[in-house]
């Protein structure tokens, strides 16, 4: 008997939920350092770290079915690490993108915009 056939759904699906969310945050954080700190925006043409994290994720997935079929003998406990991941990303995501769009509209209502065209006034 495999060692993960004693692991229950239930902790297969928490592992991935914890993976998911740790990788939205890791990614945010990334991104919040290369771009968003600085006000600056992405070069058009390079694709942004959300890109890079969901193609790492369904590489990842690849990996994690093939692993399953070898350790497991199916493809169970693939599919519900998956989907914790999924809801975890996803939650997370959601989650950071709330959170910067609540902060957006907190900085755009105290920042005034002064003009410096003298023909405004």
């Amino acid at each position: 008997m495999s060692v993960m056939a004693e692991i229950s759904n239930l902790s297969l699906f928490l592992v991935g939920l914890a993976i998911g969310v740790a990788v939205a945050v890791a990614g945010g954080l990334v991104e919040y350092a290369l771009h968003l700190r600085r006000n600056r925006e992405p070069r058009w043409g390079v694709p942004g770290c959300l890109v890079y994290t969901v193609g790492g994720l369904i590489l990842t997935g690849i990996i994690a079915l093939i692993a399953s079929r070898i350790l497991t003998g199916g493809f169970g406990a693939a599919f519900f690490v998956g989907l914790g991941v999924m809801a975890g990303f996803y939650g997370g995501f959601i989650v950071l993108v709330s959170l910067w769009l609540l902060l957006e509209t907190q900085r755009s209502t105290g920042d005034e915009t002064v003009s410096s065209d003298s023909s405004l006034t």
